[in-house]
């Protein structure tokens, strides 16, 4: 697999989630990408439901990223203050 989730770690409204990056250029044994600003999820969604929509969303960013060839080398921030609307409104189509 080309980009790996290694952790997703929540902090209040911040999420880390650290990847392992296999493809092209890029060689990341951890590459970390935090989400910010990320409101409270609805109150029916559990954690486990939480994390996997967490998972989809970075993965979703950084693979955008990595086709346009502009990754950034260290790591990068990710606006979350639509993590959850984006989800609810792509289950209920």
């Amino acid at each position: 697999m080309a980009v790996q989730i290694l952790s997703v770690v929540q902090q209040g409204e911040l999420w880390v989630i650290t990847l392992k990056v296999y493809e092209g250029v890029y060689r990341k044994d951890a590459y970390t990408v935090r989400v910010v600003d990320t409101p409270l999820p609805p109150a029916e969604m559990d954690h486990e439901t939480q994390e996997n929509i967490m998972k989809t969303f970075v993965l979703g960013q950084v693979t955008k990223h990595m086709r346009r060839g502009s990754l950034p080398p260290t790591g990068m921030q990710i606006d979350g203050r639509n993590v959850w609307e984006t989800e609810t409104a792509s289950t209920t189509s």
